[in-house]
């Protein structure tokens, strides 16, 4: 009986009775131990993870909007929201962490930083050299140069900004993306499962691979091979006027490489990776010297001269043996790779 008597403990001020407090002190603990321990060079910059946070925002914005315009009206008004506020629910429910995604965004920015079209001057307009392509005599170079304007056109903002579109994703991402999307949606109208998945699925149907940026920039690349101007000049060009995808694409199609080992090779070119990814693509020598000296600062890449000693060292056996491992299936490397790095594979 004397426990009525007991005066009403305050929760909110009680350490002993607060567990959710507790499981998020040691949620954040871990998050600093990562972050502290974290290569300086390895850790996003202020401009690339606003830059990042702005595309990410953009695109679920946009897909909730292509969502909603396929419901019915009372179910897109129920649905209505502020995109923030859907980008944080989805973040804390764990559905945004796709390295997919997260890769795709992080590889724009750093086309950017790298001078893409579309950051600081070169805002004002398309570079000459893609406009030149436009105009380009060979029919299959004009379409393709005028597609990849198109859609670089497109997937900017309403300001103008650098964006992401719907189509500039891969299939397994625009599929998790927009049914994460229409579940959160779903979640503010009630229900009606059906009708939100039913709009989710229409959305998805017209999502077209051959519309992605990469892979008309890709499209474009192999129209300049066919009409044989992939030669030094032209990647110089490139490299002079910040088409960094269109270079890189460039690179890797004359190495016979995938578009992805080739940016992987680029975009951490220190160390021998760039001079090897030259080697593939069979660049004279001074091709690779002026290229490397034009990339050095946007690269990071210290001492020019010393990524071009990799150059003079790497054999044509050691190019042709880079070549036919990263031919091999994705997958596959990646096992690979994972076995090598816990001794369970003989090199």
């Amino acid at each position: 009986m004397a426990s009525r008597n007991r005066p009403e403990v305050n929760k909110a001020q009680d350490p002993r009775v607060d567990c959710a407090r507790v499981r998020g002190g040691s949620q954040r603990l871990v998050a600093a131990v990562q972050d502290f321990l974290l290569d300086p060079a390895q850790r996003l910059t202020e401009q690339e993870r606003a830059l990042m946070n702005a595309m990410l925002h953009g695109l679920v914005e946009r897909l909730a909007d292509e969502i909603r315009v396929r419901l019915p009206a009372a179910l897109a008004a129920a649905s209505e929201c502020d995109p923030a506020e859907l980008v944080g629910e989805l973040s804390r429910s764990g559905l945004l962490a796709k390295p997919a995604l997260i890769d795709l965004l992080l590889r724009r920015a750093d086309l950017l930083r790298l001078g893409q079209p579309g950051a600081g001057a070169k805002a004002r307009g398309e570079n000459a050299l893609l406009g030149g392509w436009v105009a380009d005599e060979v029919a299959d170079v004009a379409a393709a140069a005028m597609a990849v304007t198109m859609a670089r056109s497109a997937a900017r903002d309403r300001f103008g900004r650098p964006g992401l579109e719907l189509a500039d994703c891969p299939a397994e991402i625009a599929v998790d993306l927009a049914y994460d999307v229409a579940a959160a949606l779903a979640s503010r109208c009630g229900g009606h499962d059906e009708e939100v998945v039913a709009a989710a699925v229409d959305l998805l149907a017209r999502h077209d691979e051959g519309r992605r940026l990469d892979a008309l920039e890709a499209r474009l690349v192999r129209a300049l091979q066919e009409a044989r101007r992939l030669d030094p000049a032209t990647l110089l060009a490139l490299a002079g006027a910040g088409e960094v995808g269109l270079l890189c694409e460039a690179l890797a199609r004359l190495a016979g490489i995938p578009g992805e080992s080739g940016w992987a090779l680029f975009i951490d070119g220190k160390d021998g990776r760039l001079a090897l990814l030259l080697r593939m693509a069979e660049q004279p020598r001074a091709m690779a010297a002026a290229l490397l000296a034009r990339l050095a600062g946007p690269l990071g890449l210290a001492d020019p001269g010393a990524e071009l000693d990799w150059f003079d060292r790497i054999g044509d056996a050691e190019a042709v043996a880079a070549r036919n491992r990263l031919r091999l299936p994705p997958a596959y490397q990646r096992a690979v790779a994972a076995l090598e790095r816990h001794g369970q594979r003989l090199a």
